[in-house]
């Protein structure tokens, strides 16, 4: 848990502060040892919110991207279950930074109860989840969209199966990396999966940034333009214009 409230106002922790739980007012501690990021604990091995995971440097990076009051929103199920989103923005969208793993029962659950909302997965926790991707994309057909974009097959990529189903964007963030695809940025990309009944995963790489700004400001999510492949200009034989030329050219 990245605040507390400390004399009334939301604060990080820091060593020597007391605390409480913004939503169940129960007595936390700051942890600032030099291994883990520092954080507040709950005094008891209770957690408040079932949904609840350890925070890595990757979560705390996403969550940094967005202004102080949006992280850490609390929210309070019809059963008085305390659960905490991410980030919640103006508009009233919930973002889930997911690290660990997650089973599709408490995805659907979140989904349900966040409505609207946006998953941004980390696709480097397990090794193979990347190269798994990577050949998916080798082999994969081009989505014939305005941008550029790839179908999946269900049953190719590990990450891609484990995220099918899910209701809402979910953007996959694999860090700075080289993908196979010819003419892509090997920086700045999220990967976006939009699901298709009975065909698979729609890839779309997006400009990371704009996703931000599109959370922050409501700009457009950027993606990059299809790359149209021409053909050679046909002669008025109907052959290839080279192919024409050949066929003219005198043979000795």
């Amino acid at each position: 848990m990245k605040f507390a409230v400390v004399d009334g106002v939301r604060q990080e922790a820091a060593p020597g502060l007391f605390g409480t739980c913004p939503g169940c007012e129960a007595p936390v501690i700051p942890k600032c040892g030099a291994i883990r990021l520092h954080h507040w604990a709950h005094r008891s091995t209770v957690l408040c919110d079932p949904w609840r995971e350890p925070e890595t440097e990757w979560h705390r990076a996403w969550k940094n991207h967005f202004p102080i009051e949006w992280q850490e929103v609390w929210h309070r199920d019809s059963s008085g279950i305390v659960h905490i989103a991410d980030v919640k923005t103006a508009q009233g969208a919930v973002l889930e930074f997911q690290h660990s793993p997650i089973s599709q029962e408490e995805r659907a659950s979140r989904e349900s109860f966040y409505r609207p909302m946006a998953w941004v997965a980390d696709g480097t926790r397990l090794k193979r989840d990347l190269s798994s991707f990577c050949d998916a994309l080798t082999y994969a057909r081009s989505a014939e969209t305005k941008l550029r974009a790839w179908i999946i097959p269900l049953g190719i990529s590990a990450i891609v199966d484990r995220w099918a189903g899910s209701r809402y964007p979910v953007f996959l963030d694999f860090g700075d990396v080289e993908f196979p695809p010819r003419w892509l940025p090997d920086t700045g990309l999220l990967w976006w999966l939009r699901y298709v009944p009975k065909i698979g995963a729609v890839a779309t790489p997006m400009f990371r940034q704009s996703v931000i700004d599109h959370y922050l400001t409501c700009a457009s999510i950027r993606g990059l333009a299809r790359i149209e492949l021409r053909r050679p200009p046909r002669s008025r034989s109907g052959m290839p214009a080279f192919e024409a030329y050949q066929a003219r050219k005198p043979r000795f």
